[in-house]
C-alpha cells in the first residue's frame, strides 16, 4: 500500500522491480483510482518519464512488498554507452508495454468482462509465475470491473478448477 511515486513528480532515472507488485494507476479528483498495469519482477517503471524528460505521468502503489534498483541518469547512460545487452533489453522492456497497452485497449473494445479478466491473469501468470500475490479489489480496478463483477468471475473460474483463491493472491 505504501505510495512509491506520485503523479506529477519531477524526478530523473527509473525503477527496476526486483521482487514484488507495483500497481501503476491514476488516482482521479474523486478518489477513485484507474489501475493501468500491475508489474513485477523484471519490470520498470519510470522510464518514460525520464527518456521524455517530463513530469511522471502516474501513481506508483506497492501490492506487495517490493525490492526495487533505482537507476540514476549517469547509470542508465554508462549502460546505454558500454553495454549493448542492456540497451537490448530496454527496448524489449518499452515493446513490451506498448504491446501490452494495445492489447488492452483492443480488449476493452472487443472483449467481455470475464474474457478480460482471463487474458489479465495468464499475462501475469507468463510473467510472475503460477501464483499472484493481488487482491481482487486490485485485479478489478485494473481490469475495469466492479469487485462484485470481479468476484463473480474468479469464483466462476474457481468452480471451473482452472484457479484456486486465496487471502489476497490467485
Amino acid at each position: 500500500g505504501a505510495m512509491i511515486q506520485q503523479q506529477g513528480d519531477k524526478t530523473e532515472g527509473f525503477w527496476l522491480i526486483e521482487s514484488g507488485n507495483v500497481s501503476i494507476c491514476r488516482f482521479g479528483a474523486d478518489g477513485g483510482v484507474t489501475i493501468l498495469a500491475v508489474l513485477g519482477p523484471g519490470d520498470l517503471f519510470g522510464e518514460l518519464a525520464h527518456f521524455t524528460g517530463v513530469a511522471r505521468q502516474v501513481d506508483v502503489v506497492a501490492e506487495t512488498d517490493v525490492a526495487m534498483v533505482r537507476m540514476d541518469t549517469v547509470a542508465i547512460n554508462a549502460l546505454l554507452d558500454a553495454e549493448p545487452a542492456f540497451a537490448r533489453w530496454l527496448l524489449k522492456s518499452l515493446a513490451h508495454q506498448l504491446r501490452t497497452a494495445l492489447d488492452r485497449i483492443d480488449g476493452d473494445r472487443t472483449l467481455s468482462a470475464g474474457d478480460r479478466v482471463v487474458r489479465v491473469l495468464k499475462d501475469m501468470v507468463a510473467r510472475d509465475g503460477p501464483e499472484l500475490h493481488i487482491t481482487q479489489e486490485a485485479l478489478a480496478d485494473y481490469v475495469g470491473v466492479s469487485r462484485v463483477t470481479m468476484g463473480a468471475i474468479l469464483n466462476r473460474l474457481s468452480r471451473a478448477g482452472l484457479i484456486r483463491l486465496g487471502y489476497r493472491r490467485v
